[in-house]
């Protein structure tokens, strides 16, 4: 097996230019008329605000500064193998501080990528420079999922399971790590909660505990108390309606591509609006705004992150792939055995269910409930995220 070589993003300039060129062409059209205090959201994405972004994209936007930001960690790619077909991974791999630090696997999820966790690499990694104990420090990757991001473009629809798998052979075939914990929200809950079910030290794989701060895959169990029969009721219809995304990327993403892969600003305002709608929006004035919890150049990153490696398209296919691999639920009387750390936000829009419930499906050893955050969060509570996941950690050394 090659060894990882080592990678640093430099898009072409060429690539940056007919970006933007599209953005300044981009024929703004036509927008209901929202009432004085209404939500100008609720149709989708707003337009004064997606105007407001695109002139800020073109005038202020940095893609250099941000591009140097994200090579301020070292990064690689190493080829994978899965089900008879090779994966060029990206990740990015630090190591952490202290004489036997243990090792954490970071999974992002759509729309995000890795620089969701650009914030707490160097607190988790590096304690010691925010305060804390370098006996606390972790060695950190953080992989791009396949067809996202820098990793390359499959040819054909993998899913969570599949992942899973490249995952676990990524940390101990490729770099040697016998055993890990993993992490994820997102698409990376529902990673990491099949590597902790399918690839735990137990079972053959390197996996010895999960955090999690999103509801993964789920157990085949019904609700029985009022609380979780509530949740249940809840889940069903947020599900109607903010499912219709899950839907078309799971059923036909190919069609979708065809707007998406041409239009910087249509793929912008897809993304942008999900960014709005997950996320904790509220300000100290208690009025909700998207940039109390991103600023435009985090936003705007995490568009051109998808844009410059062309990589919407198949970062869709990954919701076909759960299709396709059967969907996430377990087997009747199969839980999740390894320690499970959960994170729970209260803008997180695919909510927990009640802590009865989850213990049905997890082994769950660690609970913190927050005041603040939603769906997006490591980039969204920084700090706040990354003590849970070091505690956590500390709980199962």
């Amino acid at each position: 097996m090659a060894a990882p070589a080592p990678f640093k993003i430099d898009i072409p300039q060429a690539t940056l230019d007919a970006i933007a060129a599209k953005v300044r062409a981009y024929e703004w059209h036509e927008m209901p008329e929202i009432a004085d205090g209404g939500d100008r959201w609720a149709y989708g994405t707003d337009m004064q605000y997606m105007r407001e972004l695109c002139d800020y994209w073109l005038k202020s936007y940095d893609w250099r500064k941000a591009e140097a930001n994200l090579n301020r960690f070292p990064q690689f790619k190493a080829d994978v193998v899965h089900d008879g077909q090779s994966h060029e991974i990206h990740f990015i791999h630090v190591k952490g501080s202290g004489a036997n630090p243990q090792t954490l696997l970071l999974t992002h999820g759509w729309p995000g990528s890795v620089f969701e966790f650009f914030d707490v690499i160097e607190p988790l990694a590096h304690p010691e420079k925010f305060g804390g104990n370098a006996e606390d420090g972790m060695n950190l990757v953080v992989p791009s999922l396949p067809g996202y991001g820098f990793s390359g473009k499959p040819k054909k629809p993998i899913g969570p399971k599949g992942t899973a798998a490249l995952w676990d052979k990524l940390m101990r075939e490729t770099l040697g790590y016998k055993e890990y914990i993993a992490q994820g929200g997102d698409w990376g809950a529902v990673v990491t909660g099949n590597i902790g079910h399918l690839h735990s030290l137990k079972k053959g794989g390197g996996c010895k505990a999960v955090h999690l701060n999103m509801w993964g895959i789920r157990p085949a169990v019904m609700p029985e108390t009022d609380a979780e029969k509530q949740w249940a009721a809840g889940a069903a219809m947020t599900f109607e309606l903010e499912g219709a995304y899950l839907r078309l990327q799971m059923t036909k993403p190919q069609t979708l591509s065809y707007g998406m892969m041409d239009s910087p600003v249509g793929a912008a305002a897809w993304i942008v609006e999900k960014f709005n709608g997950w996320s904790d929006r509220r300000g100290p004035d208690g009025k909700e705004h998207i940039e109390n919890a991103f600023t435009k150049d985090q936003l705007l990153t995490s568009v051109m992150i998808y844009l410059v490696t062309k990589t919407f398209n198949t970062a869709t296919w990954f919701y076909r792939g759960l299709f396709e691999e059967g969907g996430n639920g377990m087997a009747p009387g199969e839980k999740i055995e390894v320690p499970v750390g959960v994170a729970n936000f209260p803008k997180e829009f695919l909510t927990f269910p009640p802590r009865t419930m989850v213990e049905k499906a997890c082994n769950v050893v660690h609970w913190t409930d927050f005041d603040h955050g939603g769906h997006f969060a490591a980039l969204e509570t920084g700090k706040v995220f990354a003590d849970d996941v070091r505690a956590f950690a500390k709980a199962v050394k």
